[in-house]
């Protein structure tokens, strides 16, 4: 699948024009990771929002002593690192291919750089990842009290 197809099919462009994503599409970076590589730790710097191209990607956080706990398994056209573009702070989670994985990347520097470009773009971007972050807020917040319960 072509990226710009693939971008105008995740949360982040929903509503937005060809143009709109074409432009976008060009600060992407793509990556190639192969299978039980971690993409990125918790307390790592966060620097890019991913779009999984092809394979799956698992989320987790460590639980305890040596215990990681899976909170998704994210296939083609799902977003991830969303954080990483609205502000500079450590990963709160770890990220792990699955299987192959084939990414798309934007550094939260490209992302600036977007801004600068069509402000309206960044806009929708931004309420696109501020949905994403509430819808994934309200799913894991019973999983995570549970977690730091027991």
């Amino acid at each position: 699948m072509e990226n710009v197809e693939l971008l105008r099919r995740t949360v982040l462009f929903r509503g937005s024009s060809a143009e709109e994503i074409d432009l976008a599409a060009g600060l992407f970076q793509e990556r190639q990771i192969r299978p039980s590589t971690t993409i990125f730790t918790e307390k790592m710097p966060a620097e890019s929002l991913y779009v999984v191209k092809s394979g799956n990607v698992r989320i987790t956080i460590m639980a305890g002593e040596g215990e990681e706990k899976s909170l998704l398994l994210l296939g083609p056209g799902e977003v991830f690192g969303e954080l990483a573009v609205l502000q500079e702070q450590s990963r709160m989670v770890n990220a792990r291919a699955e299987t192959a994985v084939e990414l798309l990347l934007l550094t939260r520097k490209d992302f600036h750089a977007l801004m600068d470009l069509d402000p309206r773009i960044a806009a929708k971007m931004l309420t696109a990842i501020s949905k994403l972050l509430a819808i994934r807020v309200k799913a894991y917040s019973p999983r995570l009290r549970d977690m730091l319960l027991t």
